[in-house]
């Protein structure tokens, strides 16, 4: 009796180490599938801010791409570098354009082209210059990061011996588009407030002069906003046929 006592007893606690055995490696799994669980957790936090920082330098890239791409073009048409103007636009597309004060609009690779080998003869004018800042910029990339609108502000001067000095102080309206990873000007125009020379206050100007029909080449279609400050100054809100600001896209 006492041996098969002993042994009942022996099997109870052989049964209960094997329980909790058990129970242990229970508990074990139990944690390691709270441990795994946290770690994907933690996984996917760090892959959801890796996609959002990846967003955000891309963003921050391409608004410095823009803004020096911008600064390319105005360097290059105050430097007479008129044969580094076309490369910036977007030549392939069918609706890129130029215009600038009463210019007209110059639509097209070819007309695009045409327009900044025309400016070439300004060369051999004495003291020609053409001085357009681009400041206070507004840009608004889309949210596919393959286009962009921008409103700039630009103080600008020019001189030439036939015209004299001339202040030029406007907005730019461009807009952008990006071809192979690379930004290129899709649409641009500078529409001046004020265009009259340097010894009247824009307010005295006489005229506020043309640039029409002083290049070699013609305009594919009319000016389509400009009205400088000697036409609207005695309007009541004279600014109401300018764009807003660029809206998010």
């Amino acid at each position: 009796m006492q041996f098969c006592a002993r042994k009942s007893l022996t099997t109870l606690g052989a049964m209960s180490a094997l329980m909790l055995l058990l129970g242990a490696c229970s508990q074990s799994d139990n944690n390691s599938e709270v441990q795994l669980s946290a770690l994907a957790t933690r996984v996917t936090n760090l892959e959801t801010s890796l996609a959002a920082g990846k967003t955000r330098l891309e963003y921050l890239e391409d608004m410095n791409a823009i803004q020096k791409l911008q600064a390319s073009y105005l360097h290059s048409l105050f430097t007479q570098r008129y044969e580094n103007i076309p490369g910036l636009f977007a030549l392939d597309q069918p609706d890129v354009s130029v215009e600038f004060s009463d210019s007209g609009v110059y639509r097209g690779g070819d007309s695009v082209r045409g327009l900044y080998k025309a400016f070439e003869a300004t060369r051999n004018a004495p003291g020609f210059f053409l001085m357009h800042l681009a400041v206070d910029p507004y840009i608004e990339i889309a949210k596919d990061g393959m286009s962009a609108k921008s409103h700039w502000l630009s103080p600008g001067v020019s001189n030439s011996a036939k015209n004299g000095s001339s202040w030029i102080w406007g907005p730019y309206y461009v807009d952008y588009i990006k071809e192979d990873g690379a930004w290129k000007i899709l649409h641009s125009n500078l529409a001046p407030l004020f265009r009259n020379p340097y010894n009247y206050s824009w307010n005295d100007a006489p005229n506020h002069g043309s640039v029409n029909g002083q290049l070699s080449v013609k305009p594919d279609q009319p000016t389509t906003l400009y009205r400088p400050f000697n036409e609207v100054k005695k309007e009541p809100n004279m600014f109401r046929n300018n764009p807003d600001l660029p809206q998010p896209y």
